[in-house]
């Protein structure tokens, strides 16, 4: 059975995330979502809005869904480390970027805590 896998972007006044999500199948028994890149408006950079967009996101998806993101803004790593992503080698579908850091985790309650725990204290 091939994975489908479904383009998506989440859109709100802050800026944008695209996604590409997988429903559970027997390769994703879990599902599986794929950051593809974010732009945040200027004006509202640096104000929690990229952390309480990547928790709408993380609220749409199923717990134990696979995750995986790609970032080349690197200011960003600590923030997806706190909550539980750990580094890895590739992003599923994708040929390995030099200038990306890939960190991957699977969705959890706690997961999703911390994300909100992260806007309460900006």
């Amino acid at each position: 059975m091939e994975t489908i896998i479904n383009r998506k972007t989440l859109e709100t006044k802050w800026g944008i995330i695209d996604y590409s999500y997988s429903v559970p199948d027997e390769n994703y028994p879990t599902g599986l979502l794929l950051f593809l890149g974010s732009i945040i408006h200027k004006k509202y950079r640096r104000d929690g809005k990229f952390k309480e967009m990547v928790s709408d996101l993380f609220k749409m998806m199923p717990i134990g869904t696979l995750i995986q993101v790609a970032l080349a803004n690197k200011k960003l790593v600590p923030m997806f480390e706190r909550i539980g992503f750990k580094k890895i080698y590739k992003i599923e579908y994708w040929v390995t970027a030099s200038n990306t850091l890939n960190l991957g985790g699977y969705l959890t309650k706690e997961m999703l805590d911390q994300v909100m725990c992260q806007i309460d204290i900006r």
